[in-house]
């Protein structure tokens, strides 16, 4: 903030004034108006109200300019455009403030000079100025720690001086116009520059933050022991605007949970409708969890500033694992599938050459003779879901010996493995064997009923 009140008197003369009534009407006329001979730099405000000396410097402010001489020529700007504003109020408090007896006697014979109140941003004029130099001379870069491709290890980017211009002569030539609300103008110089930041002093940073990451980070949580890797340690630390380093304690703190947390795997076991255990298909086992990973956080981060290795102990509890149920229909448990009350699924019984429909524990249709895989082309045991059907189609394949087959019209065909289907087969009039490539045929009727009883996603087990 610059702000002048600066008075100028011209010689006074010693002149006595008898006052009388026509100097208490002079008096009076100038009570709020501004004294004879009174200017704003070498404005004449004389005799002007308060609104009126206002709107004078307002005006003149904003015809006040700089014209200033760059390395590319001369450009015009405005006081705002050089971060001065001229206090309006301030300024006619100024010019109004000396109105006592003595001021009203000497006023008719003595200039009054005031000087403007104004306002500077230094920030508005240092952009300015430096947009005055040209695109292609260099600006001054300062040298900065970035982190190398290998995400492991500090690098610099070195620092390069450049040009700026130096915006003293324009600050003067401003300072002088806002003061006088005159035009002035000025030249600007441009100077070498150099960056805040040396190469030097970021080789030094780089040189501490890869010092930091070789330091070994450890947390141990029982008989587990966690090591944190260079890369890992790297995303940790930033460099501030002092290229001191700094740590992102949540960084750590997520890699300590995500290193000793131990998720709980859920069990899954079949159990009979009274509630009996017949089946443990997942075994249940409970996890772990870190409780004081912030304050490990915390720890490692001041053992890294201070440039010395990390070994902490994690503190841990107990994350119970859940079991999932699946109650069987009675009956099911003696049956190839474990089955729950309603549900749909298909037995295929190799030894027996049959084909049985069941809903829960009950056989809703068959046992039905089939023919399955030869012993070339054998079917594949196992639990398998239906994934596709299709009403008719042509089937191709290759026999055995490698030949290839196509046959035309196969109906109800209702895909479980692969390329394994129960399907109908017109071409046989006996069942009860092997001797397909693989798939299970059945005769139309009994293919159209099991295209129908079951939909995508029927379990299909197929069994010795």
């Amino acid at each position: 903030m610059k702000t002048r009140t600066k008075v100028l008197v011209a010689t006074a003369l010693a002149i006595p004034l008898a006052l009388g009534a026509g100097a208490g009407a002079y008096a009076s006329h100038y009570q709020d108006r501004a004294l004879p001979r009174t200017y704003v730099g070498d404005l004449d405000v004389s005799g002007l109200t308060r609104a009126e000396v206002a709107e004078a410097i307002r005006e003149r402010a904003a015809e006040t300019t700089i014209e200033v001489k760059g390395p590319t020529g001369s450009k015009k700007a405005s006081l705002a455009d050089v971060g001065y504003t001229i206090d309006i109020d301030a300024t006619v408090d100024q010019v109004l403030s000396s109105h006592d007896l003595g001021s009203y006697a000497r006023a008719p014979f003595n200039d009054r000079t005031i000087t403007t109140v104004a306002t500077q941003d230094e920030q508005a004029l240092s952009t300015f100025v430096s947009g005055l130099v040209q695109e292609d001379v260099a600006v001054a870069k300062d040298a900065t720690v970035v982190l190398a491709k290998d995400k492991q290890t500090f690098r610099v980017k070195p620092a390069t001086t450049g040009r700026a211009a130096d915006p003293s002569p324009v600050d003067q030539a401003a300072d002088a116009a806002a003061s006088s609300l005159t035009s002035g103008s000025a030249t600007v110089r441009i100077t070498t520059a150099k960056p805040k930041i040396s190469t030097a002093d970021a080789k030094a940073a780089a040189d501490r933050a890869n010092a930091i990451v070789a330091q070994p980070v450890t947390v141990t949580e029982g008989t587990r022991t966690f090591t944190a890797t260079t890369e890992q340690k790297a995303s940790w630390i930033s460099l501030d605007q002092t290229l001191s380093p700094r740590f992102d304690q949540t960084k750590i703190a997520t890699w300590v949970t995500t290193s000793a947390n131990v998720s709980p795997i859920d069990g899954a076991r079949d159990v009979t409708s009274t509630g009996k255990v017949l089946k443990v298909v997942t075994e249940a086992r409970d996890g772990v969890s870190v409780t004081n990973a912030d304050a490990l956080a915390k720890d490692i981060a001041e053992d890294l500033g201070a440039d010395h290795a990390s070994a902490v102990t994690a503190q841990v509890k107990a994350t119970p694992a859940k079991w999932t149920e699946r109650k069987l229909a009675p009956g099911a448990e003696k049956l190839a599938y474990p089955a729950v009350d309603g549900e749909k699924w298909i037995d295929v019984n190799l030894s027996a050459h049959t084909m049985s429909a069941y809903v829960g524990g009950k056989r809703v249709y068959g046992p039905i003779a089939m023919v399955h895989g030869a012993p070339a082309t054998p079917s594949d045991i196992g639990t398998f879901r239906i994934f596709m059907k299709n009403p008719k189609m042509t089937m191709r394949g290759s026999n055995a010996d490698g030949s290839d087959y196509e046959t035309p019209d196969v109906p109800w065909s209702s895909f479980y493995n692969g390329g394994e289907a129960l399907h109908g087969a017109y071409w046989r009039s006996t069942w009860g064997y092997a001797a397909s490539h693989g798939c299970i045929n059945l005769p139309i009727s009994v293919a159209k009923w099991v295209y129908d009883f079951a939909p995508i996603g029927t379990p299909v087990v197929v069994h010795n």
